[in-house]
């Protein structure tokens, strides 16, 4: 599970926009918004993708500095 931090970190790192993650996900803006204030938890299917993105930046960075 991904804090509303995390959230924020991880949508800054893969340079996405609230509005750019918001149709990402197929949500409103202000959902995105919600997440990262910890005013509004994702769903299972959406914690779910945020999480695989997140396995995939970590990868990226390894692969970056090896």
């Amino acid at each position: 599970m991904l804090t509303p931090e995390e959230i924020r970190a991880l949508r800054e790192y893969t340079e996405m926009t609230q509005i750019q993650m918001a149709q990402l996900f197929r949500i409103r803006p202000a959902d995105v918004i919600a997440w990262e204030n910890g005013t509004l938890d994702p769903d299972a299917e959406q914690m779910a993708k945020l999480e695989r993105l997140q396995e995939s930046g970590a990868k990226k960075m390894r692969f970056k500095f090896n």
